[in-house]
């Protein structure tokens, strides 16, 4: 996966394949996108007080949710592949995705329950845990067995004593 400049803009399989739109559909929802942030920079002009522009384009960032909703490859990988960190890359995710949401004017959760026709099914797999290496010893109890091996089984329960029949 390539930046934007950087796509085979040519091959339209090859692009719908990195992607999952064609060009034509990834210029258009590049357009309402640029349009949204228009709106929303003359409705609120105070509210980008301190805040530098983006290092990437708008082109990028759009290509950077679509291909994370895409492929779900991790963060740290997506910012190695545009030069940004990881929590910049998250930033980016997160702030684009709602605007998307908002452009398109996707349902909301409650909406999709209430309808049982508009089911959506999102095929996630599970990511490995990092765990710290040096100093685990204050986030690691030791205990290995599970619930049902451990020590407390092998307790004896005495039916005869008082506070046992007590209801």
């Amino acid at each position: 996966m390539t930046p934007y400049a950087q796509l085979p803009i040519n091959n339209p399989k090859e692009f719908m394949r990195t992607v999952g739109l064609s060009k034509e559909d990834f210029q258009h929802l590049n357009d309402k996108l640029a349009a949204y942030i228009d709106t929303q920079k003359a409705l609120y002009p105070l509210t980008k007080r301190g805040r530098k522009d983006s290092k990437l384009s708008l082109e990028d960032r759009l290509l950077l949710t679509l291909y994370y909703l895409r492929h779900y490859p991790t963060l740290i990988n997506l910012g190695a592949v545009f030069g940004i960190s990881e929590s910049y890359c998250h930033r980016i995710y997160s702030r684009t995705a709602r605007m998307l949401a908002k452009v398109e004017r996707l349902p909301n959760r409650k909406a999709l329950l209430e309808d049982p026709a508009a089911t959506l099914a999102i095929d996630v797999s599970e990511q490995a845990i990092e765990r710290p290496v040096k100093s685990q010893k204050a986030y690691y109890s030791g205990k290995k067995t599970p619930h049902y091996q451990g020590p407390a089984c092998n307790l004896r329960i005495n039916l005869d004593h008082p506070l046992r029949n007590c209801r």
